[in-house]
């Protein structure tokens, strides 16, 4: 299955406009939880100190979305100096004097962190308005698309540096997870690959838990791929419950039955045939 690098959320305009017209929406979500919460949400510009990174990064996304992988070769330099000039720390959500920032490209995810800082806040004891301000997931961003563009060239290790870079940034970063996921399938480390998931999923991340289909489907494509068959079945029944009618799972779901069927019986029921090669999601 063709992989896609997301393209036009994350555009600052499309995402840092809207939110900036969503602080009513988010202080009602956050009023839900608690009504002496009120969430003041809005967008913002990077600091100058990384503008000129969001440049870099946003004139490469432009040229990939019309040119696709080969459109990016005059942009990677400019994007690795860019991701090695990143802050030491770059968590989707942190904690600033006057408020909260929260990271992030997408509007939905954006208002899943405004609440989950609100509902913290008051369970914490807290009361009153939070100040809580957007802007672009700049560098993670900058580390998805370099691990893409590697990935594509089959430069394995290459794709990991820069994901793990990513990774350091922000470790449950969800698109980072998937296609380091993708680079471990590759290479066909099955292993390394279930322990990722479940490190992810117990983690208990806003994000990923609010989402959790897509790593559910990896998890069950990975334990397939371990001759874990009844524990690939749930984890892809699991993911219908969150997403139902996904072809994807249902895709799965139809290939697992075929292997159950021809399933040679020793004891206990166990594949020993080697896998018939399927696309992974």
């Amino acid at each position: 299955m063709k992989r896609t690098v997301m393209t036009a959320a994350l555009a600052a305009g499309l995402i840092l406009a809207p939110l900036a017209c969503a602080a009513s929406v988010a202080a009602q979500e956050a009023a839900q939880s608690d009504p002496q919460v009120k969430i003041n949400l809005g967008g913002e510009a990077a600091p100058q100190s990384e503008a000129r990174h969001y440049a870099v990064y946003e004139a490469a996304i432009t040229d990939f979305n019309t040119g696709g992988f080969a459109a990016l070769a005059p942009h990677l330099a400019g994007l690795r100096e860019a991701l090695a000039a990143a802050p030491a720390t770059y968590p989707a959500v942190m904690q600033v004097d006057g408020g909260w920032v929260i990271h992030s490209d997408d509007f939905e995810e954006t208002m899943i962190l405004a609440q989950d800082i609100g509902m913290d806040f008051a369970a914490s004891g807290g009361r009153g308005e939070l100040k809580v301000v957007a802007r672009p997931n700049i560098y993670p961003r900058i580390a998805f698309l370099l691990g893409s563009e590697a990935l594509e060239r089959r430069d394995f290790d290459q794709a990991m540096t820069f994901l793990d870079q990513g990774l350091a940034l922000q470790p449950l970063d969800r698109l980072l997870l998937n296609e380091k996921l993708v680079v471990l399938h590759a290479q066909q480390r099955w292993d390394d690959a279930y322990a990722l998931i479940k490190e992810a999923m117990a983690a208990e991340d806003p994000l990923l838990t609010a989402k959790p289909a897509h790593l559910q489907r990896r998890l069950g494509y990975t334990l397939v791929e371990l001759g874990r068959i009844p524990e690939a079945r749930a984890a892809y029944e699991a993911s219908l419950v969150a997403e139902p009618g996904n072809q994807t799972a249902l895709q799965e779901l139809e290939f697992i039955a075929g292997l159950e069927a021809k399933k040679p019986v020793y004891g206990e029921m166990q594949i020993t045939a080697p896998l018939a090669p399927r696309p992974a999601e």
